[in-house]
């Protein structure tokens, strides 16, 4: 049984004796030692409470039924292949295991002689890393107990692998693949045939499908028509589960005749996002030459991972620089996956290592998001001269690319424990964060990097109408990844990621002017008793982007529409106008600090506000408002980059397609209703998980029917609450039955 499993019981068990070790012991052990030999007693309470009063006629008679509870449940009820946590109080800690055998008594122990074996999965957890309301259960001051509360996050910490050990038989594989589909710079067709053989007899051909729906230039929808050798190699190199690449990667070895061991383990391999994994555009915004230049670059790598001189490095500057791709990040993965022992990728995770552990290294390297081929030449002979030094405690690339990934793993560990599972309206899980770098921009690409269903030339209007307007608004139904979108719009418009240069706030219905622009309040002085006028945070706003003229500004504002636009804004209804941001245009304030105050909306500020327009106790938006911003759409997307995303967490992708298709359906039907509409339609974040399944203990039908069950059935039961039986039908639709 695995960790993953939950057909089990978790149980806490309290021993504080100094001189036993559970896991020297193997075992967990409890008293009642004078009762002997419990296996020889029927399997019922009333027998153990018998056997007590007989055995142990000191015992109080209160506590008779107690103890041979606790008993009766450690020797019957605890089963093979539960779970059992052990509190060490004085170390603050926690033993978990798995129950390995059926009960034993052991006379010859002068203490705790009752046992039960075990095989310990995490040993000295501290008690930290799980919540507050965990801590208290396991502070039980009864010896036997289920665990319920803390469960789930004793799940999560068992689910994730306590050390592995390195398999670098990737490393001969990969550059001998890669020589073979190099053989092929001149016949793509034969090639792209080859890719479609791999796809059937790896026996996971769904996987393969996010190649066969590219844009053409006529407009029509297909298969891959021309092919990169990145690309191809990016097949097994993604958000795929690990025996799902190591079957491509066998496929592979049949299909192109290879004889290098074929690996089942990728240890420091990075792999590409699912929703990024192509390493060129679609066909109809593909150049002519977009795709020649990667071959180019592939065959300039190869040359000067076999001789470095100035002819091959030339050649390898020359040709890294002529391929189209903007965030040379994914570019350098795929030089490392085809010579891992000359290249470095300079992924988010080696790049967050190396800033975060390798400090004098990190020094030497251009680590931007963009860099040009001089710099990644510079990169890759600083790296290598750097390894070869006594300053470096690794061996050559791949052992820091590993050291790279395990130290993440951990980091993700302790975030996980700490934090817990976000709660937002975001589609998806972060990525890894990054120290700001310079030349490291945000843009419309980065949002998409970060896992946004919309493609570019969908965000990309939208940046532009934010710039035009001054002011947007996100409307749709619940669950669009609204607030998600905005904040990464603002991100983009100020081109930096998480930058204090936008701010968040939320509209309420007791919101007034007082609270949002300026307003009188009481005063925080000493004197006490008195009002003083004290800005809002839209006036703050203003003065932040007024102190720094040079650089764009946001706010956005979540949910406008809860509270009365028209009363919040007051004046602002005129000022936030694009042609009015200038002193020519400036007004008075309501509560103007002198008689001659004048005031304007600086130019550099962006509004960015989201309406949820499904919730009917909300206000409606006036047409004042309404002209002063621009309004843009948001729908559900469970489409193929909703599958591709979810399905690089561990869920299953031939699943999600059918879920996606059955809240297609179910949309379809919110959207005909006469009573509803599309306004009401169930947004795709309800179905985007933000941690891997492994760490749910679930699988992924497991999964779907407790998100339908617990998010979605309650919405549908408030949609419906007059026709009870339109939300049970949809319910049992979305559950397959």
């Amino acid at each position: 049984m695995s960790a993953g499993q939950t057909d089990h019981v978790m149980w806490g068990i309290h021993n504080d004796q100094a001189d036993i070790d559970p896991i020297v012991d193997g075992a967990v052990r409890i008293g009642w030692d004078k009762a002997g030999d419990l296996s020889k007693i029927a399997p019922s309470r009333d027998a153990f409470k018998q056997h007590l009063a007989q055995t142990m006629p000191n015992l109080e008679a209160k506590k008779i039924p107690g103890s041979a509870g606790t008993l009766y449940r450690f020797v019957h009820k605890i089963k093979v292949g539960d779970i059992v946590v052990t509190p060490n109080r004085k170390k603050r800690t926690l033993n978990i295991g798995r129950v390995s055998g059926s009960y034993e008594f052991y006379p010859e122990a002068q203490v705790h002689q009752q046992w039960r074996p075990i095989e310990w999965l995490a040993v000295d957890v501290p008690r930290d890393e799980l919540s507050e309301a965990a801590q208290n259960e396991l502070s039980s001051l009864i010896t036997l107990f289920k665990i319920t509360t803390g469960r789930e996050e004793i799940e999560q910490i068992i689910a994730k692998p306590t050390s592995v050990e390195a398999d670098f038989t990737w490393t001969s594989f990969y550059p001998e693949l890669a020589d073979r589909i190099l053989d092929y710079a001149n016949d793509r067709d034969a090639l792209l045939e080859k890719v479609w053989s791999v796809a059937e007899a790896s026996g996971v051909p769904h996987l393969f499908k996010y190649l066969k729906g590219d844009h053409r230039v006529d407009g029509s929808y297909g298969p891959l028509r021309d092919v990169d050798p990145f690309t191809v190699l990016a097949s097994f190199n993604r958000g795929i589960k690990n025996d799902a690449r190591a079957a491509i990667a066998a496929a592979f070895a049949t299909e192109f005749g290879i004889t290098a061991p074929v690996p089942v383990e990728f240890s420091g391999v990075p792999v590409a996002n699912n929703l990024k994994s192509w390493f060129i555009r679609w066909e109809i915004d593909r150049g002519p030459h977009d795709v020649d230049t990667l071959w180019h670059l592939a065959a300039a790598a190869v040359a000067y991972a076999k001789h470095a001189d100035e002819s091959t490095r030339e050649e390898l500057v020359s040709a890294f620089d002529e391929c189209p791709l903007g965030n040379t990040r994914l570019l350098t993965m795929g030089l490392y996956w085809i010579r891992p022992g000359t290249f470095a990728a300079y992924d988010s995770v080696n790049v967050a290592f190396i800033k975060n552990n390798l400090p004098d290294l990190a020094a030497q390297l251009a680590l931007g998001a963009k860099i040009t081929g001089e710099q990644f030449l510079a990169n890759t002979e600083a790296l290598q001269s750097w390894l070869a030094s006594d300053a470096s405690p690794y061996d050559d690339v791949c052992d820091l690319s590993y050291a790279a990934w395990i130290d993440t793993l951990a980091a993700h560990a302790s975030q996980d424990a700490a934090a817990g599972q976000p709660v937002s309206d975001a589609p998806l899980a972060e990525a890894a964060e990054i120290a700001e770098e310079p030349g490291d921009p945000y843009d419309v690409a980065s949002i998409r990097d970060d896992g946004c269903f919309l493609a570019e030339d969908e965000l990309q209007p939208m940046l532009e109408r934010l710039r035009s307007k001054k002011n947007l608004v996100l409307q749709g139904p619940p669950g669009t990844g609204k607030t998600w979108l905005a904040r990464r719009l603002g991100w983009a418009l100020c081109s930096e990621r998480d930058t204090s240069r936008v701010q968040i706030l939320q509209f309420h219905p007791s919101l007034a002017y007082e609270d949002f622009v300026r307003g009188w309040r009481p005063s925080t002085s000493s004197t006490g008793g008195a009002l003083s006028l004290e800005d809002g945070p839209f006036l703050q706003a203003c003065q932040r982007a007024t102190d720094d003229p040079n650089r764009d500004h946001v706010l956005v504002i979540e949910e406008i529409n809860r509270g009365n636009p028209a009363q919040v804004l007051g004046e602002l209804l005129t000022l936030v106008e694009a042609d009015k941001r200038n002193p020519s245009s400036a007004m008075r304030l309501a509560y103007p600090r002198t008689p001659d105050e004048r005031f304007h909306v600086p130019s550099n500020l962006y509004l960015i506000g989201t309406m949820n327009v499904a919730d009917r106790s909300l206000a409606i938006v006036d047409m004042a408002l309404r002209r002063r911003f621009a309004f843009i759409e948001l729908r559900p997307r469970l489409g193929e980059d909703w599958v591709e995303y979810v399905s690089q967490l561990g869920y299953d992708p031939k699943l999600l397609e059918i879920y996606g298709q059955r809240v297609d359906a179910l949309n379809e039907q919110i959207s005909t209703d006469s009573a509803l509409g599309r306004q009401y339609c169930v947004g795709h974040s309800y179905f985007t998980p933000a941690v891997e399944l492994d760490a749910t203990g679930l699988d992924t039908k497991q999964w779907w029917e407790r998100v339908v069950d617990t998010d979605v059935r309650p919405l549908l039961e408030e949609y419906w609450f007059d026709r009870p039986d339109l939300g049970d039908e949809a319910c049992k639709k979305l559950l397959g039955a």
